[in-house]
């Protein structure tokens, strides 16, 4: 089949626009456009062409290669989370599916009620005041969450972050923030709790830092102190920004209840699959008086003429819709798709289901954990509360072994911490995990 196939002008159209323009074909188009220095003077090394039903059969041959029995217990950012059937159901409606972003404030009545649902129900899942309609995902969410501190403290740009916060993530604030050459303060972790050191906030404190991140739980699995951090932040006029893991607001306290003036998070494990890295969802709120500083956009409820219920975009911070100095957020993107997506999964789990799906997480982790220390052959790297993932060390052999051993027996662990030493690696367990799978890692880690 040639490309003709899928063209939408004909062989006799095309000649038509040519003979127009007076040339003979369309190499002697391409011939008057591209100087002869540019050309190749050979043929393409590409194989023959394939019809549509050979290509099929080598793709799908290809991707047969790929595993998909595995299971799963890595960690890290992105967690094997069950997500309902309902969730593609909506969400591959074409009325969703191919919606794209709203550039006015009123249109697209659908699109702007879907953001105002998304928002709420975060707000009620992290008791926080504000929520915008999504950012692109969690490690963008706390760049943008560090950004805006410094544009709210205008007090220079010094920060704190944990060393116990995913190193991916810390890329990416630095990242984004590199243009304001910013003052970066480590926060030490206890190396047998590992919280994150209260001195080490005191020092970042006074040496200036306008806001002090933490990862709750943190990168290693960890639960913090989060109040105290809080209290200490709030203590000196500096901003406290909180990463947190929605499915852990099931049992743990929510952002809102220990004070934190902006928290973010990565929405994946709300009904997102598992899909080499994206598209996920940043999840940013903040308190009510800073909404003039929050990047992305906020969709409100409203009443029209008639005095019947409406949306309207109520805030936007793209450079395009205001002047370029002002702007606080690039977000373009349709990420409303993924934030409906998780305004479906939250509405369908309900209160009780994210309690449910946040025990049997925990309930789980902690039997799995007990198991590994009972094998002798591995024990925790930390002491401090956890709530479904951990790092464990093996006694013996080196992390990488380890996870490449567990592999070929058809478990996925990890991924390795090298910023712990080289027999240590993560293990995340979540609600899809059975108890003879358990038992089955346990059996796989010990052989």
């Amino acid at each position: 089949m040639s490309i003709d196939h899928y063209l939408p002008h004909t062989p006799q159209e095309r000649e038509e626009m040519l003979k127009e323009m007076g040339f003979g074909s369309v190499m002697e188009l391409m011939a008057a456009a591209v100087p002869q220095a540019l050309w190749s003077k050979r043929p393409l090394n590409l194989p023959e062409a394939l019809s549509e039903e050979e290509v099929k059969e080598l793709v799908s041959s290809i991707a047969s290669l790929n595993r998909s029995d595995f299971k799963i217990f890595m960690g890290g950012g992105a967690y094997d989370a069950y997500a309902p059937a309902i969730v593609d159901h909506i969400l591959l409606r074409p009325e969703f599916y191919t919606a794209y972003t709203p550039y006015q404030p009123e249109v697209s009545q659908g699109t702007l009620q879907a953001m105002f649902e998304y928002q709420s129900l975060v707000c009620r899942l992290t008791e926080m005041e504000v929520a915008n309609a999504s950012m692109y995902d969690g490690a963008s969410a706390l760049a943008e969450a560090v950004l805006m501190a410094f544009r709210v403290k205008k007090k220079g740009y010094k920060v704190a972050l944990p060393k116990s916060l995913n190193p991916l993530w810390r890329r990416v604030v630095e990242t984004y923030a590199h243009g304001l050459n910013p003052e970066i303060f480590d926060l030490e972790h206890n190396p047998e709790t590992g919280q994150v050191k209260l001195e080490s906030v005191e020092e970042a404190l006074e040496r200036g830092a306008v806001a002090v991140v933490v990862q709750h739980p943190n990168y290693f699995g960890v639960l913090e102190p989060v109040k105290e951090v809080a209290e200490l932040a709030h203590s000196k006029d500096a901003l406290f920004i909180v990463a947190f893991d929605p499915v852990s607001l099931g049992v743990l306290e929510p952002p809102g209840a220990y004070d934190a003036d902006i928290a973010v998070a990565e929405g994946q494990p709300l009904g997102l699959p598992l899909s080499f890295g994206g598209p996920y969802l940043g999840i940013f709120t903040a308190k009510r008086q800073f909404i003039r500083q929050m990047p992305g956009r906020i969709a409100a409820e409203t009443v029209d003429a008639e005095g019947k219920r409406g949306f309207v975009t109520t805030l936007q911070t793209r450079e395009q819709h205001i002047r370029r100095e002002r702007a606080t957020s690039n977000i373009c993107t349709n990420q409303q798709l993924i934030a409906t997506a998780v305004a479906v999964y939250l509405s369908a789990v309900g209160k009780e289901g994210i309690q449910e799906i946040a025990r049997q997480s925990i309930q789980k982790a902690h039997y799995l954990a007990e198991k590994l220390v009972a094998t002798g052959k591995l024990e925790l790297a930390f002491k401090g509360p956890f709530f479904r993932e951990f790092a464990v060390r093996h006694k013996e052999k080196p992390a990488k072994e380890v996870v490449k051993k567990a592999a070929e027996a058809g478990f996925l662990v990890g991924p390795e911490l090298p910023q712990l030493d080289e027999r240590s690696f993560l293990i995340a367990v979540t609600e899809r995990r059975k108890k003879e799978e358990l038992d089955g890692l346990v059996e796989a880690l010990s052989a």
